[in-house]
């Protein structure tokens, strides 16, 4: 090892060093505990690839239970609102990230888009056939302000975009 790698390699050194933040992935995170229920109304999604779009097309409620297990995991279902049929509908598993944050919530998430079932439907209306997803990974974060109301970014289908909802946790 020559001299100008001694520089580089305390930095490095240095910066192993540095505290990471507190996490913990074996408990419910403070904001989001055991039972607690959320009500997310998706108003707007940013998508990389076809900008900001806000109104009928970007709508979509979910709810979520925080199940109350000795892993911090919940169980939810969501629906997009018709455009102009109720085509996107399914069942949401997340697990919860405490950051040792009293306000704020980390989740992975796995989608399964149930909207496959009407196809049968849908084409006989001459509609468009839904795709099956088997795998729709996720990930998001619910920020609360206050006692009941947050706002939840979460990322879209196949982390094609961010969708911005305001969440309501109903206990």
């Amino acid at each position: 090892m020559s001299l100008k790698h001694i520089p580089s390699l305390a930095l490095l050194l240095c910066s192993l060093a540095a505290p990471l933040p507190a996490l913990d992935l074996w408990r419910n995170p403070e904001a989001a505990g055991p039972n607690a229920l959320f009500l997310d109304g998706a108003f707007a999604s940013l998508s990389f690839q076809n900008g900001f779009a806000t109104g009928k097309g970007s709508l979509e409620f979910r709810l979520d239970y925080l199940v109350p297990l000795f892993l911090p995991l919940s169980l939810g279902f969501y629906f997009r609102a018709p455009n102009p049929n109720l085509t996107s509908f399914g069942l949401r598993a997340a697990y919860h990230i405490d950051l040792r944050d009293d306000v704020t919530d980390l989740f992975f998430l796995y989608v399964f888009d149930l909207g496959f079932l009407r196809n049968d439907t849908l084409a006989a209306y001459g509609d468009e056939k839904q795709p099956l997803r088997f795998y729709d990974f996720r990930a998001g974060v619910r920020r609360r302000f206050g006692r009941f109301f947050c706002l939840s970014l979460e990322t879209d289908f196949q982390l094609a975009g961010v969708v911005v909802a305001l969440s309501v946790k109903l206990n």
